[in-house]
């Protein structure tokens, strides 16, 4: 006899509530993340409205040794972050416990930091104008080029891979490292030969996810590359600078393919029931010599992010870096003025991203939780693809679906839209955690007792849901914030967004005032984050 849990339910009719949150959200999915990509690849194939191939001729013939650029600044920023993400991580779950909890504190910040942050640092520090290079050594170091591209990324991509090291350790059973130290195995060669192996299929997608990201980062090269540049930088001055779209289409295109990838291990480590639980305590512990590299690493860390986040204050209340160290307030007082309405908009449009993706990611997992197995597999393509491919090449998508419509959408709304399905796939995955925490048969004590659908969702779903719905707001909001490349083609100068004035600002090499920008952004983030956690735990 089949037993009455509601795993088994799933080839069962849809109910009406059922039916309408799947015409809602599979809508919304269809028009605000597979169209857009669509639109970018039906573009680079058009030349004046014709069916045509040049665009990618033009590609594959002269912009070849872009491609080259572009994987070998991602395949060396790989092979640079993922060992030093690798020994974080050691430090994080089997070194000591000084320092653990600051070395955190400085991973979340970094990966909510706004972007390109790290690049203005190092150029005020090591440009041609740098407090190192030039005032203290009076040195005319060149810092542009390959070398302070990979330096830059791997600086960037450090926080969002150690985190995904440490989850890969952490699903490491505590049981199999305690039974190799009880057969008399060393701490170090419990961690080489145990742990290390059992986390491989996490750190390959975690490899893989900075490859992909430094593939489609345009801002860095834009900023420190000099002449060197890449693929994703060359699209941008494309677009903007020529306003070629369908080679600029081509070339987001070509770096989609390893995101498609990236697709398949991210699909594959699902399958194997990777994710981000806990472990359980770590018995394994690094003493002595094998734990003096990861600290090391630890510190060396935190001391060069405290210097990153110190310059940026320091610039903010500089008269003007490089030339003149005075203390002023000016840049401080001229927020206001400069991006007051960008940034008021950047907040609103955040928030609304924030809620949104919580409450849709919440609805997509309960619906592919009960939904067959064919359309599982489809709906969480869809939803993964606009988090996996460049930043770019969704604005870009966004702005040819806008333009191609016969009425005007506000930008504020595009730029909402866009963030939030950007972030739809960890907003969803976060609730599918959470669901998968939940006992089934508390919905059927609940059925039992009376209780229809709306009582099931309100009564015993979303309270148990609402910390994994805080995480999701937590995550859209600070990258809704902080995001530049989906969004940069969507502002105009009557719809300004704080990240796209930083952006122009350290382009232009305004310093002050891109410090005095990023501390107000990094102040926001933080006091939103902090009153959501305020507000879950009181009505918790």
């Amino acid at each position: 006899m089949v037993p009455n849990n509601p795993a088994h339910k799933r080839g069962r009719a849809l109910s009406g509530a059922e039916l309408v949150l799947w015409l809602l959200a599979g809508g919304g999915v269809l028009l605000f993340a597979l169209w857009p990509v669509a639109a970018v690849l039906r573009e680079s194939l058009l030349v004046d409205g014709q069916w045509s191939l040049s665009a990618w001729r033009g590609l594959l013939g002269k912009s070849w040794p872009l491609a080259l650029n572009s994987f070998g600044v991602a395949g060396a920023v790989t092979a640079v972050t993922l060992p030093l993400a690798a020994l974080l991580a050691v430090k994080l779950l089997y070194g000591a416990a000084a320092g653990r909890r600051l070395l955190t504190a400085m991973l979340v910040l970094s990966t909510i930091s706004p972007p390109f942050v790290g690049s203005m640092s190092y150029l005020m520090l090591f440009g041609r104008r740098g407090l190192i290079t030039w005032r203290l050594l009076g040195l005319e170091w060149n810092p542009y080029g390959f070398h302070g591209v990979v330096m830059m990324e791997v600086l960037s991509q450090l926080g969002v891979a150690t985190l995904l090291a440490a989850a890969s350790f952490h699903q490491v059973d505590g049981s199999l490292e305690q039974a190799s130290l009880d057969l008399g195995a060393s701490p170090l060669r419990t961690l080489l030969g145990v742990s290390l192996p059992l986390a491989r299929p996490g750190l390959a997608a975690a490899a893989l996810m900075v490859f992909v990201r430094s593939l489609s980062d345009f801002g860095t090269p834009l900023f420190v590359g000099g002449r060197f540049q890449v693929l994703a930088s060359k699209a941008y001055n494309t677009l903007i600078g020529v306003g070629d779209f369908p080679l600029a289409c081509a070339m987001n295109a070509l770096l989609v393919l390893p995101s498609l990838l990236l697709l398949v291990v991210r699909r594959e480590a699902r399958g194997r029931n990777f994710s981000l639980r806990l472990a359980g305590t770590r018995s394994l512990r690094l003493r002595g010599p094998s734990g003096w590299l990861p600290e090391a690493a630890a510190w060396g860390f935190v001391a060069l992010e405290t210097a990153v986040y110190g310059l940026i204050f320091a610039g903010s209340v500089t008269k003007t870096w490089g030339a003149d160290f005075t203390l002023t307030t000016a840049h401080l007082r001229g927020l206001w003025n400069f991006s007051g309405n960008g940034f008021a908009r950047s907040l609103a449009c955040s928030v609304a991203a924030g809620l949104g993706g919580a409450v849709l990611g919440a609805a997509l997992a309960r619906l592919l939780d009960r939904a067959p197995a064919v359309l599982r597999r489809g709906a969480r393509v869809l939803i993964e693809l606009p988090y996996l491919v460049p930043g770019t090449f969704f604005g870009v998508g966004y702005l040819l679906v806008s333009s191609s419509l016969p009425w005007e959408i506000p930008a504020g709304f595009l730029i909402a839209m866009n963030c939030l399905f950007r972030q739809l796939s960890p907003s969803t995955w976060s609730a599918q955690a959470g669901l998968a925490q939940i006992n089934p048969e508390l919905e059927l004590a609940v059925r039992d007792l009376g209780g229809g659908q709306g009582r099931v969702l309100r009564d015993m779903l979303l309270p148990l849901l609402r910390p994994f719905m805080l995480v999701s707001f937590i995550n859209a909001f600070s990258a809704a914030m902080t995001s530049t490349g989906p969004i940069i083609f969507l502002v105009s100068p009557y719809a300004r967004v704080a990240a796209v004035e930083l952006f122009e600002s350290i382009n232009s090499g305004k310093y002050g005032d891109a410090s005095a920008m990023a501390s107000l952004l990094i102040a926001a983030i933080l006091a939103v984050n902090a009153l959501a956690w305020k507000i879950s735990e009181r009505r918790g």
